[in-house]
């Protein structure tokens, strides 16, 4: 799915909210759907098969979930990105 508000991975779905925030439901088998959502000031989103990705306002990616092969760093990718 290409979308910027709405994410669906193998088995967890994304939604970004309003305030800049993440909605996440499903499968939560490695933390990549956080039945609390994720708190950010986000304007694009994706899923992967057990990892998420958010765009934070500033151009840095936020990640979370599973990091096989570096697909998710919990640090994060800094950097200029649109």
């Amino acid at each position: 799915m290409s979308s910027r508000v709405v994410g669906g991975g193998m088995s967890h779905s994304l939604a970004l909210r309003r305030g800049g925030g993440v909605s996440c439901w499903g499968h939560n088998f490695a933390d990549q759907a956080p039945p609390d959502g994720v708190d950010g000031d986000f304007v694009a989103i994706a899923a992967g098969h057990y990892h998420s990705l958010a765009l934070r306002r500033d151009g840095r990616i936020a990640c979370w979930g599973y990091n096989f092969h570096g697909r998710a760093p919990p640090a994060g990718v800094d950097g200029d990105f649109v």
